[in-house]
């Protein structure tokens, strides 16, 4: 196995679905399978046993549910990304997944394609959430912000500046924003924890609702 290989533990009660993903996931370069569960019980023995980068959940499964299978792993192993492979969109459960610390949230109904771009997002430490999903998070957000106006910190953004949060607003990955904006990674990197410390901003999440908030992008 290479060194730069993403390992990746399966962890869901239907038999097949994991044979299927086992196969997808490992025939890509680059990704290897390390593990499976098929409840929350196994869970925390194979992540130590395993050590893998990333732990591919259902929401849904016997005994502990995905959020709180999230909760354990990250509170034993912070770095190890979690993402949320299901067939439940309900608004709450996404919710209570975010503020457990989950790193994406697919539906199940989008398919494979849509999964590995998760997985790529999350690994390069970005959320990553299906479009009618993060529409509905964005929507409940913005409920709670209704007939208030934040101080425009920002208001003197440069046309470059604005581009580049656009850009991360869109869910862009460093290497995309610098081939849009003509830049090296490196720059891309310095300009955008520029722009962080220039908004207040402290996650590529609050710089999402700084964008919303000042008509940059439309929820």
């Amino acid at each position: 196995m290479s060194a730069d290989e993403i390992k990746i533990l399966l962890v869901d009660d239907h038999p097949v679905l994991r044979q299927g993903l086992r196969q997808l996931i490992t025939a890509r370069p680059g990704f290897t399978v390390v593990g499976e569960a098929d409840s929350g019980r196994a869970v925390m023995d194979l992540v130590r046993a395993t050590a893998p980068h990333l732990v591919l959940t259902d929401i849904h499964l016997p005994g502990e549910n995905g959020v709180e299978i999230t909760r354990r792993i990250l509170s034993e192993f912070p770095l190890i990304k979690v993402l949320a492979f299901s067939g439940d969109s309900e608004l709450e459960l996404v919710l209570q997944a975010l503020h457990a610390g989950i790193s994406g949230y697919v539906a199940k109904k989008n398919g494979f394609e849509e999964l590995m771009r998760a997985i790529y997002v999350v690994m390069d430490f970005h959320l990553y959430l299906s479009p009618e999903i993060a529409s509905a998070v964005i929507r409940d957000f913005m409920k709670s912000y209704r007939g208030w106006k934040p101080a425009r910190i920002g208001a003197g953004l440069s046309e470059r500046e604005r581009l580049l949060l656009q850009l991360v607003a869109a869910g862009k990955r460093n290497k995309e924003i610098a081939g849009e904006m003509t830049l090296t990674v490196k720059s891309v990197e310095t300009y955008r924890s520029r722009l962080m410390k220039k908004l207040r901003c402290a996650s590529a999440a609050e710089l999402v609702r700084y964008a919303i908030r000042e008509d940059i992008i439309q929820a």
